[in-house]
Parts: C-alpha cells; structure tokens; sequence
C-alpha cells in the first residue's frame, strides 16, 4: 500500500513536470513568434501555428493569451536556443536543449545539474556527432504511411518521411499522441503546416536520433535517469535527448 502510494505520488508528479514543461515551451514559442511577427495571427502564420501546437498539447488557451500580452511588453526579452553536451555514465552521451531569455543562467544551470550527478560536461559537438538532426512530428490522429507519405509529396517534402510509433519513455510523448512522423529537417514546417491544413492536430520540434546506442549496465542506467530528472527540472531546458538504449 506504502509503495503503491509512493509510486502513484512519483507519477502524478511526472505528469505534472511534463505539463509545465509543455506550457512553458509553448509560452516561450508564443513570445519568440510575436516579438518576430507581432500578435495577429491572421497575418503572423509563425503565431498561427504555435497556436494549433498548443491545441494539439492541450495547453489551454490562456496561456497562449498571457504569453501573446508578455511579449508585447518591450521590456519582455525574446528566447534563444542553445545546445550543450555532456557525458552520463557508462558512456552515454546526452544532448540538452535549452530554450533562454538568459544564456548565463541556462549554462549554469545546467552544469551545475551535470556535475552534481558526477557527469562530465562535454565539448560542443562531441556528443552530437553520434546523432542524425531529424523534424519530429507528434500526430494526435491515426495515420497511415501512405496517408503521411502522399501529404509529405502534396506539402513539396523531397526527402524521406517515417512513421513511427510514440515514445512516451524517452520522448515525453502523451496519451494523446497517436503516432510520430519523422522527416528532414529543413521540411519540418512544410510537413506540419499539411498535417495541419488536413486537419491532423500535430506539435512540431527538431530532435537527434542517435545512430547508435550504447548499452549500459542497470546501475548506470538509474544513474543517467538521475541526472535526466535534476535537468527536466530546470525551465531553461526544452528537453533532453540521450543514445542509452532503453
């Protein structure tokens, strides 16, 4: 009953870190596309489809509103993406992506995060090699290859599109997702913009997929979850992307 409880505490409080971080990232999109295009999204399409993101995250509509109000405050700075790289143990190479309005604050954090589990922070690029940049898509609908592959050609994609189920372990990936298209980055907007138009509620990100993975032992492997934990802390970080196999 004890552990249940416990297990069952862990849970909720997961799914309510995992909801926060999609608000957030939302949030920061929404400032990110006004300060670019301003608060109309009949005239700002970068606008309009954060807004359809939010939807198909389930991210309420106020949100989107006070976030749209923020950014049109001059003294509201815009985000900026940054990538740092670090060793786990056991190997593994881990990629943590941030999303800041402060880059000294988000490196900080996020090597302090790092050095507290006893990994090592590592040089940009020396862990990235291992991975191939991909557009990831998060479907909220059930759709065949062909049905995606047939949308991709309509949409003017010219590379390889991929169906593949969701990831709700390593990818945060909710119930409501139905299935994952992945395709070339410099095609992600094109593919999401027609899942969209065909009515097929979607939230788009670029991602690393590792080429390979590496396997560690059980021990490791907690440890890694450890430091993947203290980083899905910090608000700076958008996510977090790892080659452990799992």
């Amino acid at each position: 009953m004890g552990r249940k409880f416990e297990n069952n505490k862990l849970k909720m409080a997961k799914t309510a870190l995992a909801y926060a971080k999609k608000a957030s990232y939302i949030g920061k999109k929404v400032v990110i596309a006004v300060k670019a295009g301003g608060d109309d999204p009949s005239i700002n399409r970068q606008l309009a489809a954060v807004m359809s993101e939010a939807n198909a995250l389930n991210v309420p509509k106020d949100v989107v509103t006070k976030n749209i109000k923020r950014a049109m405050d001059t003294d509201t700075a815009s985000y900026d993406e940054y990538v740092y790289e670090a060793y786990g143990h056991g190997g593994v190479g881990i990629i943590i992506n941030c999303l800041s309005d402060n880059k000294n604050r988000a490196v900080e954090m996020v090597n302090t995060a790092v050095k507290k589990e006893n990994c090592k922070v590592a040089a940009s690029g020396s862990v990235a090699f291992n991975f191939e940049r991909k557009g990831r898509l998060t479907i909220n609908d059930e759709l065949s290859e062909d049905d995606l592959i047939e949308l991709a050609i309509e949409a003017g994609c010219e590379g390889d599109v991929e169906l593949t189920a969701p990831d709700p372990d390593a990818r945060g990936d909710g119930e409501e997702v139905k299935c994952v298209a992945l395709t070339e980055p410099t095609e992600l907007g094109m593919l999401q913009s027609a899942l969209q138009a065909a009515e097929k509620p979607c939230s788009g990100m670029l991602v690393n997929v590792p080429l390979t993975t590496v396997e560690c032992s059980e021990a490791d492997a907690e440890l890694n979850f450890q430091v993947i934990d203290r980083l899905e802390e910090i608000d700076d970080v958008a996510s977090i992307e790892h080659n452990m196999a799992t």
